[in-house]
């Protein structure tokens, strides 16, 4: 933002959530923590893929900061994991891009 870029969009993964989500690896702590960080306001969105995300992405407010959720809530992010029943799965191929 400094160096004049219109926002920044931040992503990552914590943990080893297993392509579910596990509230206790979410990115809102991260959000709060990054606020006080840059001294200004942090947007957090519940996701990392979907059409909210792509929305706020599109065109978001100059000088803003945006923090996606963890993206190893989705099984393509590692490319297998475990249901909520604990059942292993595997990301559909035509799901990866």
């Amino acid at each position: 933002l400094d160096k004049k870029a219109k926002a920044v969009v931040l992503c990552s993964h914590l943990g080893r959530p297993d392509g579910s989500k596990v509230e206790k690896y979410s990115m809102a702590p991260v959000a709060k923590c990054l606020e006080t960080i840059a001294g200004k306001p942090v947007k957090f969105l519940s996701d990392c893929c979907g059409e909210e995300v792509e929305a706020a992405c599109k065109d978001p407010e100059p000088g803003s900061i945006i923090l996606l959720e963890n993206l190893r809530f989705h099984v393509e992010e590692e490319g297998k994991g475990v249901d909520a029943a604990g059942n292993k799965t595997k990301a559909k191929p035509e799901d990866v891009t």
